[in-house]
This record gives structure tokens, sequence and C-alpha cells, in this order.
């Protein structure tokens, strides 16, 4: 079996910034948007939702993309943990992992595929727009273990700290690797 290119697509948050959920905001939901740029240029995709998060859980039943939802409500390291031991579970081999925030509805198909070209199954890769680092960040299949030991609110920063030896910063010329929505006047 050929080793996969996984996305992970983050979406465990509150949106406590944003005032409301952020996740179904804008037509399509915003969730929808960042979820069909990730679908064609990847073996398969992952979805961390909240613990209880029917309404999420129903919209993207049929969406193409596997769901798990986290035992407890955490930060971002459980739930970037809870989604990679979701994987390591399943049968098949990894490539690389593309760890993917929900909140990025801009980022173009170009710059998902740019990465998956850049990710040589070894390296760290992250995109960088005008000297600003972005995301989403790809991990190879070594690293997968570490990440399914974070905790807390802290992402994957002390992963990528700790193999930045390994990381390949590819420049891209696509604001959305830099643009989240984290309040009610971003741009959807």
């Amino acid at each position: 079996m050929q080793p996969e290119r996984v996305a992970l697509l983050l979406a465990a948050g509150f949106s406590r910034r944003y005032g409301s959920d952020k996740r179904l905001a804008g037509s399509p939901p915003l969730i929808l948007r960042t979820l069909a740029t990730l679908l064609p240029n990847h073996d398969r995709v992952l979805v961390v939702l909240r613990r209880e998060d029917e309404v999420l859980r129903r919209l993207l039943a049929d969406s193409g993309a596997a769901l798990t939802q986290v035992p407890i409500d955490g930060g971002l390291g459980d739930s970037l943990a809870h989604g990679v031991r979701t994987l390591l579970s399943q049968d098949g081999p990894i490539h690389s992992l593309l760890v993917v925030l929900a909140d990025m509805p801009h980022l173009s198909p170009a710059s998902l595929q740019a990465l998956q070209v850049a990710q040589d199954g070894c390296s760290l890769v992250r995109p960088v727009y005008l000297g600003e680092q972005g995301h989403p960040v790809s991990f190879p299949a070594d690293l997968l273990a570490e990440l399914a030991r974070l905790s807390g609110d802290r992402g994957a920063k002390q992963v990528l700290d700790r193999h930045i030896d390994r990381l390949i910063c590819l420049t891209l010329n696509d604001p959305g690797c830099v643009q989240d929505i984290d309040w009610p006047d971003d741009p959807l």
C-alpha cells in the first residue's frame, strides 16, 4: 500500500474572540470552504471536532472527510494529539501529515499542492508569505509519535523547534497562508 498524504483539520476550538461559532460563519460556512481546498489535494482528510459538536458532525457527515471528536474539550495540543492518535490507530502507512487550522479558508489549492511537492517525507514544510511564517505545516510520518504526545494549549511549535534543522520554509505568493479568521470583522 502506498503511503498516504493526509490532512488533519483542527476544528475543535470555541471561537471565543469571534463571539460565535466562526466555523459556521459565511456562506458556504467557513469550515466547508477550508475543507473544500483540502479534499482534492490529499489521500485522506480527518477533521477533529469538539466532544459535543453534533451540528458540525451532521454538517460534515457527507463531506468526504473522516471525523473524530475529542474525548475532552482541551487546548490546541490536545486536539492535535487526539487527531494524530486517531490516524495512527487506523490502517495504512502515512507519508506526511498536513496540520490545518479550520479558520483559514483563504488558502489556495496551488499553495497546498506546492506544500505537497516540497514534502520529501523527511522534512517539515512551512509556508512563508512576505517573510511571515504561516500555516498549514506539513510533518513527515516519523514525527507523528511526537505530535501524538502533545497536550494543553500549545500546538506543534515545540515539535517544530526541536526539529528546526529539518524545516523547509517555502515562500509562497499566497496571503491565505497567514490569514486566519479570529474576529467578526476579519474578511470571510
